[in-house]
């Protein structure tokens, strides 16, 4: 076991997080001890780990990554968690852009999806929002959400559930083929989504809508999803 448990007075909700990358797993610590009302009560690299752990040092929410170490199984570690700690909030961490990721994620009976390249200002409002839950709601999928509409209700990009997916992929440096051939669609019609894309997002080019995206400075048009 590698737990690294952190010192603290009396905190709102705590924290475990589960990632076998350092850098990123104290950058996520550092961040989420910003907030007055979170606490890092502990950090594993291993999903082994995650259910002694809980047994000994409970907590309020759980983030998990998704790839970790060769044998770990980061989806078992979540099912395991929702049959032990029902009560614990789950939210399963990622650099995946893929929707078939965070259905993977649901399925094992994570609260949330979370992707690792969101701002911290989201990360942060995500984990909040998820740790507030009395009881378990429905799922949410954060990076589908973070480009409909950002958290704080000022940008809104008019993007439905596809062309979010159609943007995540083009995120990702794909090809219109390559996106058509994960989302099992034909080109011509991700070449549409691609065009209602830059027109909502106001922009000429695949370049400057990911680069708008990121930087929320493309003005939305007036649809919402």
């Amino acid at each position: 076991m590698n737990v690294l448990e952190t010192e603290g007075g009396p905190t709102l909700f705590s924290i475990g997080i589960v990632d076998d990358h350092p850098v990123f797993r104290l950058g996520l610590s550092r961040l989420l001890e910003t907030d007055p009302d979170l606490h890092v009560a502990w950090e594993l690299t291993d999903a082994t780990s995650v259910l002694p752990t809980l047994a000994v040092n409970p907590v309020d929410v759980v983030l998990i990554d998704l790839v970790l170490a060769v044998g770990q199984d980061s989806l078992a570690a979540i099912r395991g968690m929702r049959r032990t700690h029902p009560e614990v909030r789950v939210i399963m961490i990622s650099a995946s852009l893929d929707p078939e990721v965070a259905e993977a994620a649901q399925i094992c009976g994570a609260d949330a999806y979370l992707p690792k390249d969101l701002p911290a200002a989201e990360t942060l409002a995500a984990v909040r929002s998820i740790a507030r839950v009395s009881s378990r709601e429905r799922f949410r999928n954060f990076l589908t959400e973070g480009m409909v509409k950002r958290p704080n209700g000022v940008l809104e990009y008019g993007l439905t559930k596809r062309e979010a997916q159609v943007l995540a992929e083009l995120r990702r440096g794909w090809s219109n083929r390559e996106i058509a051939s994960h989302l099992g669609v034909s080109t011509s019609t991700v070449n549409k989504h691609v065009q209602k894309v830059l027109k909502k997002l106001r922009v000429r080019t695949r370049a400057q809508a990911i680069a708008s995206f990121a930087s929320g400075t493309s003005r939305p048009q007036s649809e919402v999803c």
